[in-house]
C-alpha cells in the first residue's frame, strides 16, 4: 500500500482531504448513513489507488463525484 497525495486537497464538508488514504477514512468514518453507488465507485477506487491500480487522478475525481451525488463539496 502507497500513500500518496494529490497536487491540490479537496474540501469534504470542513475537512481538507489531502490524498486517496483520507479519501478512504473520510469515506468510512465521516461519511453520511446514506451510501449510494458514487460512494461505492470512490471507495474501491481509492483502494485500487493505495495499491497502486489505479492512478490517484482517477481517484480523486471518483471521490469528488461522491462528494458532489451527496451534496458535501
Amino acid at each position: 500500500m502507497q500513500n500518496t497525495y494529490w497536487d491540490k486537497p479537496v474540501r469534504a464538508g470542513g475537512c481538507l482531504i489531502l490524498g486517496p488514504l483520507e479519501a478512504h477514512r473520510f469515506l468510512m468514518h465521516e461519511w453520511p448513513s446514506r451510501k449510494n453507488q458514487d460512494w461505492c465507485e470512490a471507495e474501491s477506487s481509492m483502494l485500487a489507488a493505495l495499491d497502486g491500480r489505479t492512478t490517484t487522478d482517477e481517484a480523486r475525481e471518483r471521490f469528488e463525484a461522491a462528494l458532489k451525488s451527496a451534496q458535501l463539496s
